[in-house]
């Protein structure tokens, strides 16, 4: 297990840095306690079918983030756990604050009341775009797998360099696993300084 955790420092917030570093230990904690369960049962398996408990392979876990945008303003950093045995399985947990309120924003208070038309049509826009590549492939229902609909409340997102809302898609959601995390940006927001 390797972990790497972003801890808030914000002057004049403690309130919400404390909320927000609570909350990440609380949801790694976790995480690793389910990860940790599944590596016993996985070991505990392969020894009951035969395996010799020396030559199980252990699962590897990994916990790390990374600051997406970051200026006055705003603060947007996703978190990842990695887990990896044969292959790998990858989660992602995205924390997007507004520094002057000390709340965390959500996709309506970027975009405005029409916040999920707008995210999906530019989802749509990059799926089509992204489909002219013969290459890329995103589930559509024609294999029984139904494929982008709609994003949801909780979509996943982050802020980019130059402020723009980018909506995150975990592997397998939309696309096949080779095509790994889908990201879609929605549009530009933030002054080009940020």
């Amino acid at each position: 297990i390797d972990v790497r955790l972003p801890a808030l420092e914000l002057s004049g917030h403690t309130d919400l840095e404390q909320r927000i570093n609570v909350e990440i230990q609380s949801r790694i904690n976790a995480l690793l306690d389910e990860a940790e369960a599944r590596a016993r049962k996985a070991r505990e398996a392969y020894v009951e079918t035969g395996g010799e408990e020396i030559d199980f392979i252990p699962i590897i876990i990994d916990v790390d983030y990374e600051i997406k945008c970051q200026n006055g303003q705003y603060l947007s950093f996703l978190v990842t756990e990695t887990e990896t045995l044969a292959s790998a399985y990858t989660e992602y947990y995205a924390y997007n604050i507004d520094l002057e309120t000390g709340r965390e924003l959500t996709l309506r208070d970027l975009l405005g009341p029409d916040w999920k038309r707008i995210a999906n049509e530019a989802v749509r826009a990059g799926i089509d775009e992204r489909s002219q590549d013969p290459a890329n492939v995103y589930f559509d229902g024609s294999d029984g797998i139904e494929g982008f609909q709609s994003i949801r409340d909780d979509q996943p997102f982050y802020l980019n360099e130059s402020g723009s809302p980018v909506v995150v898609f975990s592997k397998y959601e939309i696309a096949p696993g080779y095509m790994g995390m889908q990201e879609f940006e929605v549009g530009s927001l933030l002054p080009n300084d940020a």
